[in-house]
C-alpha cells in the first residue's frame, strides 16, 4: 500500500506526457469570458477575488458587447450576476431573454451610491460576477472618488469566489489587479450586425496584469 501514492503520481505523469491536451484544465482562480483574445493572454479570464478595469474611452468601443459575452458565459456556468448602471446605459430587449434571468441590475443614483451598492454585491457568496459600469459617468465625479474606496472594493471580493469587474472611460482604478482596454470603436456599419459575429473582432488590450495579494493602500 506505501507504494501507491508514487504509482499514481507516475501514472499521471505518464498521461500528461502522453496526451498533454487532454490535461488541460481552466483555471478555478478566474472566470472564463470564452473570447480568445481575451482568455488566453490573462491566463483564463477574470480573475477571481480581484477587481478587474475595463477602460472603454472610444464610443461603441465594445463594452457592452464584451458585458454580454461575460452575461451568457455566467448564464453557462449556472452563476448570477449583478450589474451596477448609474446612468442606466445598459439596454435589456438588445440582449437574449435567457442571459438575463441570472441578472440582478441596479440602476441610477449617483457615483457615491454605485460604489456602494457594488461595496455590498462584491460581499455577496451568492454571485459570480459583478460590474461596474462608469462609463457614461460624468468624469469630474469619477475623478473625485477617493483612492481609498476602490481599494475597498479589492478587499471586499479578497475572500470570495467571484469576478468584479469596471467600467471607465479612462484608467482610473489604482486597485485594479487587472486592466483591459478598448480603445477602437466599431463602425456604424457594424450596429447592424448580430452581435455572434461582432465577437471575433473584439480584442481588448491587456494594460496590466499583477496578484491581487501585491495590492496595497
Amino acid at each position: 500500500m506505501s507504494s501507491a501514492p508514487s504509482n499514481l503520481a507516475a501514472l499521471r505523469h505518464l498521461l500528461a506526457e502522453r496526451f498533454p491536451s487532454a490535461h488541460r484544465t481552466v483555471d478555478p482562480a478566474r472566470l472564463p469570458t470564452g473570447l480568445k483574445a481575451l482568455d488566453e493572454p490573462t491566463g483564463g479570464g477574470l480573475p477571481l477575488a480581484a477587481l478587474t478595469e475595463l477602460v472603454a474611452p472610444a464610443p461603441s468601443g465594445g463594452s457592452h458587447l464584451l458585458l454580454g459575452q461575460l452575461l451568457a458565459a455566467t448564464r453557462a456556468r449556472r452563476q448570477r450576476a449583478a450589474l451596477v448602471d448609474p446612468t442606466t446605459s445598459f439596454d435589456p430587449e438588445s440582449h437574449p431573454p435567457a442571459t438575463l434571468q441570472h441578472l440582478v441590475w441596479a440602476r441610477g443614483g449617483s457615483v457615491t451610491d454605485a460604489l456602494t451598492v457594488t461595496d455590498l454585491f462584491a460581499r455577496d457568496a451568492n454571485l459570480g460576477l459583478v460590474v461596474l459600469d462608469l462609463r457614461s459617468a460624468a468624469l469630474r465625479d469619477l475623478r473625485r472618488v477617493p483612492a481609498p474606496l476602490w481599494y475597498r472594493l479589492q478587499r471586499a471580493v479578497e475572500d470570495t469566489q467571484l469576478a468584479l469587474l469596471v467600467i471607465t472611460p479612462r484608467a482610473l482604478v489604482p486597485s485594479a489587479a487587472l486592466r483591459l482596454e478598448l480603445n477602437t470603436p466599431h463602425p456604424l456599419a457594424d450596429l447592424a450586425r448580430n452581435r455572434p459575429d461582432l465577437l471575433p473582432q473584439l480584442l481588448p488590450h491587456l494594460a496590466r496584469q499583477r496578484q491581487a495579494h501585491a495590492l496595497s493602500a
